[in-house]
């Protein structure tokens, strides 16, 4: 026998901060690799702002739906998750090697496959689609290329810091 399910809603302003779910585990690092240094600094999370919107149990169908917006040249690290992720562009612009994404556009990131992209020069907001109640995050990255990615983030810092976040 079939059984109907209810229609769930949901409300951006009560979605919590994706650090404070257990949706994804602590990046792992590549053996060897040496985190920068970088006291007194919020680094990298200065740039981003990741809200998980919805969330299903496994008996439930186990979708989530996160959005996240990266501040202008904030550059992820090439990475990859344990779940399949189809990513839609909201507004702003991704920039993956020598593509660049608009709203409207999208991407998909097979299981296990490393990908990277940095926010253009507005930044961009995207939302996160995915059949998995949690993943993890591997980085691929060298110690060299992340150490890049951290003065990125001290170049762009005081810009980020006077950012108000979309109206949403």
């Amino acid at each position: 026998m079939n059984q109907r399910k209810g229609i769930t809603l949901f409300r951006a302003a009560d979605a919590p901060n994706l650090e404070e779910t257990d949706m994804m585990s602590v990046p792992e690092f590549p053996p060897g690799f040496v985190h920068p240094d970088r006291e007194g600094g919020e680094g990298l999370s200065a740039g981003a702002t990741v809200k998980v919107l919805y969330r299903q149990s496994g008996e439930e169908g186990g979708f989530s739906l996160v959005y996240a917006w990266f501040k202008p040249h904030f550059p992820l690290p090439r990475h990859s998750h344990s779940a399949d992720c189809l990513y839609y562009v909201i507004a702003g612009s991704a920039v993956m090697g020598n593509q660049t994404l608009g709203a409207g556009d999208g991407f998909f990131v097979p299981d296990g496959a490393p990908y990277q992209y940095s926010a253009g020069p507005e930044g961009v907001e995207v939302l996160e689609f995915r059949h998995a109640r949690s993943f993890d995050m591997q980085v691929t990255e060298t110690t060299e290329r992340y150490a890049r990615l951290y003065e990125v983030a001290a170049q762009f810092a005081p810009q980020w810091a006077t950012m108000a976040a979309p109206a949403r």
